[in-house]
């Protein structure tokens, strides 16, 4: 369809009309080759049911799958907005913290790229809101190759990082290390978990506190988690304080794959296959095995690299009631500190993201804006 003749009139009809004209792919294409159906180790016990909603996952199936049934009704969003910032400069996000924070209310999350000596006037202005920061890469690696002894990389790589936070230690709660590594096997993704085991120990005796893993939008699948989970990283994490940082983003509307299939599992009403998708790795492992940690999630929002098919050059008409749909499922789980909407302050490449103008009123693109929703919460 041509860019001209694309009216928004809400974001459900423009689901539809991207529906009809066949442009929502399927979650291969998305994210990436998805693993074979995996059978399950003999022996195996699955988890009781939670006693809520009750759905085989083996019906209609071929294969035995392990899964734990913690799907449940949907929750009952409660609490402030969880919708944050996500900055590469600074621009004008330390004034939207203060004005919102003057209005009696507060901005869950603000991530800083690279220039993050703002967040301590952040933390000055709005003690509630949680800082994330991670040095960029003209200063510190964003990844590491998988092989070899992770402990060794992690030492390796938070001397890398560590030196850069020693002014921001007091304001930051959670620094970043890595950005979207996505290794090709379940094994790798075990190496990782022991790197960020290794990792916090090393953060822990300098007086740091880690948003781990960081990955990028649709990773992992859900027999990674299965695998990543069992190496007790999250029980590690809760144990010293620490959180899990994720990507979700996706194109269009958020809600374009909520309550579809992904991977070898049924699909289930109350999570995404990208927006969502941590709901996987909370409802079906972390909340049975009692390893919740907090989540921040460090970047969302809309990114038309995850949907190639579809142009939608006015998707800042939709933004703003988009992201509160997006924010009233967060708001439904209690670990979620806050997702940074990426991003403020964007620039070269980054600038077809920039969403700023939409943090105040009387902005050229909507009716609405994030300063009254945030605000229009503050007593939730």
């Amino acid at each position: 369809m041509e860019a001209g003749c694309r009216e928004m009139v809400s974001r459900r009809e423009f689901l539809k009309k991207s529906v009809a004209l066949g442009v929502t792919a399927t979650t291969q294409g998305m994210v990436g080759a998805m693993s074979p159906p995996t059978q399950a180790v003999d022996g195996r016990v699955t988890p009781e049911p939670s006693p809520t909603t009750f759905v085989s996952a083996n019906d209609g199936l071929d294969h035995h799958i392990y899964l734990p049934f913690i799907s449940g009704p949907s929750g009952v969003a409660r609490g402030p907005s969880r919708l944050g910032l996500h900055t590469l400069n600074p621009n004008g996000a330390l004034g939207f913290v203060e004005s919102v924070h003057d209005a009696g209310a507060h901005v869950a999350l603000v991530k800083a790229l690279d220039d993050f000596g703002f967040l301590r006037f952040v933390k000055q202005a709005s003690e509630q809101t949680t800082t994330v920061a991670r040095v960029g890469p003209s200063r510190a690696p964003q990844a590491v190759d998988v092989g070899g002894d992770p402990v060794q990389t992690a030492v390796w790589l938070m001397a890398q990082h560590m030196p850069y936070w020693r002014f921001e230690q007091d304001v930051v709660d959670y620094w970043e290390v890595l950005n979207e590594n996505k290794p090709p096997t379940i094994a790798g993704h075990v190496w990782l978990a022991e790197f960020f085991i290794a990792a916090m120990d090393i953060a822990e005796a300098n007086g740091h506190r880690l948003a781990l893993f960081s990955y990028s939008t649709g990773v992992p699948q859900w027999h990674e988690w299965e695998a990543i989970v069992e190496t007790g990283v999250f029980a590690r994490a809760r144990d010293g304080g620490h959180a899990l940082s994720l990507h979700e983003y996706d194109w269009p509307v958020m809600d374009r794959l909520w309550g579809e299939p992904t991977e070898d599992l049924p699909p289930y009403e109350d999570r995404g296959v990208l927006a969502g998708r941590y709901r996987y790795l909370y409802r079906d492992f972390l909340i049975p095995r009692d390893q919740v940690v907090p989540l921040v999630i460090t970047e969302c929002g809309l990114d038309p690299v995850v949907n190639l098919q579809v142009e939608a050059p006015n998707w800042r008409e939709w933004y703003v009631e988009d992201m509160i749909w997006y924010d009233t499922k967060l708001r439904e789980d209690d670990y979620v500190v806050g997702a940074a909407m990426f991003s403020v302050g964007a620039f070269a490449q980054w600038k077809r993201y920039d969403y700023e103008e939409l943090l105040w009123p009387d902005n050229p693109h909507s009716s609405e804006n994030f300063y009254d929703y945030i605000v229009s919460l503050k007593d939730a």
